[in-house]
């Protein structure tokens, strides 16, 4: 039984760690950490021409469909470089919790923005230290406002909105959309021994939130959502321990 990726799939691993061999230089990490910027966003544009960002978005919502199996060899080959970029968290948890729980009209105006790098999105869970757990979570939807905060947001900074785990007023939990440059949102940096995944605080007062889709959720498929999102940060953690191999024994 064989288990590599398809010819297709080893084609783009090729292409695109000979992109960010060329382009994402540990050079151009480091000056991203040092200089305190949250992404490289020259960097994020090239990497959204190439279609990376829409990989798992179908072709009629702006992305090119390859689909998941192709992201993991992306995540992988991103992982090897270091990209300082905000990729796990707009690719992997916000446009991939659009694509579960979105309804299609919020699908047809949100995607193609990802897609383009025109957007990026971040995914706000936690709030406080520790795993985040379902009697964790107390921000509530209360008629399209949410009050109280999230912390810590990966990639929050670089972001232009969030999806936000909150509690539904009907009891179970709700996934919305909350711009961070609105009225009532405010964020606060952390310091954090990764420089990778600048964290920060989000604060909400009275901040206006459109919810995904129309129902209920329950824990278990916020849970899936990132059991999704920990296969493919996997493969980025596969492809930095194989960077670290082949500098020992290169």
């Amino acid at each position: 039984m064989n288990f590599d990726f398809s010819e297709d799939l080893n084609l783009l691993r090729e292409q695109a760690r000979r992109f960010l061999g060329e382009r994402c230089t540990p050079a151009v990490v480091r000056a991203v950490f040092e200089d305190d910027r949250p992404t490289d966003r020259a960097l994020w544009s090239e990497v959204a021409g190439l279609g990376w960002l829409g990989c798992a978005i179908p072709e009629d919502l702006g992305g090119i469909g390859l689909g998941h199996e192709a992201l993991c060899v992306l995540a992988e080959e991103l992982g090897r470089a270091n990209a300082p970029l905000p990729f796990g968290s707009s690719v992997f948890l916000a446009t991939e919790a659009i694509l579960r729980f979105a309804s299609p009209a919020q699908q047809r105006a949100w995607l193609p923005a990802l897609a383009s790098g025109d957007r990026i999105g971040c995914f706000a869970l936690a709030e406080g230290p520790g795993n985040p757990r379902a009697g964790g979570i107390g921000v509530q939807l209360e008629n399209g406002r949410l009050h109280g905060a999230k912390w810590p947001v990966a990639d929050g900074a670089a972001a232009d909105f969030a999806i936000v785990a909150v509690r539904d007023p009907d009891g179970g939990f709700a996934l919305v959309r909350v711009e961070l440059a609105s009225e009532g949102v405010t964020r606060t940096a952390l310091q954090t021994l990764d420089p990778s995944r600048p964290q920060v605080r989000i604060d909400l007062d009275c901040a206006r939130a459109e919810r995904l889709g129309d129902r209920v959720l329950a824990w278990r498929e916020i849970e899936a959502l990132l059991d999704r999102a920990a296969v493919l940060t996997a493969f980025e953690q596969i492809g930095g321990a194989a960077a670290c191999l082949d500098a020992a024994t290169g």
